[in-house]
């Protein structure tokens, strides 16, 4: 039976936006690896796929984890010898890469789900970009969530065109996600994020204090990450922490916000908020605007603008939201269903 593994830097980002994908494969008689470092959806994975766990510490480590890692996954291939490697993010997409190729694994294939800090920092962006170079090489295709993220990367004549592709986001599952009568008369405003100040978040509260309805914001403290921001910071908003099912907070929704300030693949919590039948408000920025065509299911505000921000919200409001979350359903069916995603991502591996 031929091997397929699937390398990400957590197990949430497996289960969340990959399973689709590797029950596909699971169904073509493939053994499916899932690579990651455990964590608590390693369970779940194990009841449908093999877990291989593979730790890999955040942020820059080169000496210590990120070679250790290297070494894991070549010594992971060469004992299970997979047919087909697919990396996701930036670590796993660099040095995941390049322990297969040693490994002598043929079929590597990368997705570059966002850039991320690596770009935006001068120094760590001559690092990743010449990482990138030396690895992406070893890729029969490397995949790209947005054309902007392409764009970049050809720009910086890290990968030739011919060996990219663009599949936009990691689809959404339109059956789990899907238009249902609201909880609550209360007219609420959310936002599902990490708190990080990349994500919008000081502008979601600055814009909540324009208006006399409820904003909700939920999503996980990130202490590690140095643009986290503190529960003693949050302030106009009703700050519910993080929940396991982005549901719990887009059922009690009418309209979503997500004013992300950075460059993102597509983010999927956006997606799930279309295809529940919402009004969405996003920013104009690489990745966010896949989800949103201006003035047909929602509005594109100017990223790190408050004011303008709540503008928008103020347009969605003054809309008729009701066809306008319609059309956000219409445009994931016809754009971003997992079945459209799973078989372009098939149609790479020529299968």
């Amino acid at each position: 039976m031929k091997k397929a593994a699937y390398f990400s830097n957590t197990d949430f980002s497996l289960y969340n936006f990959r399973f689709a994908l590797m029950e596909k494969m699971k169904e073509k008689g493939f053994a499916v690896y899932a690579c990651a470092p455990a964590g608590k959806h390693k369970k779940s994975l194990e009841k449908r796929f093999f877990f291989y766990n593979i730790p890999l510490k955040r942020g820059v480590d080169l000496l210590g984890g990120d070679l250790l890692y290297l070494y894991r996954v070549y010594s992971f291939c060469k004992k299970e010898k997979p047919f087909l490697c697919h990396n996701f993010t930036v670590k796993p997409c660099i040095y995941a890469t390049m322990g297969q190729s040693l490994a002598g694994v043929e079929n590597i294939y990368c997705t570059i789900t966002g850039v991320g800090y690596g770009f935006e920092n001068r120094f760590l962006k001559k690092i990743v970009v010449f990482l990138y170079r030396r690895t992406l090489k070893r890729a029969k295709k490397v995949i790209f969530q947005n054309p902007d993220d392409r764009e970049l990367f050809l720009r910086h004549r890290i990968v030739e065109k011919e060996r990219t592709e663009v599949i936009k986001s990691s689809g959404v599952d339109t059956d789990y996600f899907y238009p249902q009568k609201k909880e609550g008369e209360e007219f609420t405003v959310s936002m599902i994020a990490r708190l990080l100040k990349q994500k919008g978040v000081y502008e979601f509260m600055e814009a909540s204090e324009e208006f006399d309805v409820r904003f909700l914001l939920a999503g996980p403290i990130d202490r590690e990450n140095p643009s986290g921001i503190e529960e003693r910071e949050i302030k106009s908003v009703e700050y519910i922490g993080e929940v396991d099912d982005s549901r719990e907070v887009l059922s009690k929704t009418d309209i979503f916000v997500l004013p992300s300030r950075d460059r993102e693949g597509v983010p999927k919590v956006l997606l799930e908020a279309g295809a529940m039948g919402l009004p969405l408000v996003t920013t104009d920025t690489p990745g966010c605007r896949e989800g949103v065509d201006h003035g047909v299911n929602g509005f594109l505000a100017k990223p790190q603008d408050a004011k303008d921000l709540s503008e928008k919200i103020r347009m969605v409001m003054d809309s008729d939201t009701e066809s306008m979350g319609k059309r956000s359903r219409e445009k994931i069916e016809r754009e971003f269903k997992d079945e459209l995603v799973v078989n372009k991502t098939l149609k790479c591996y020529n299968l």
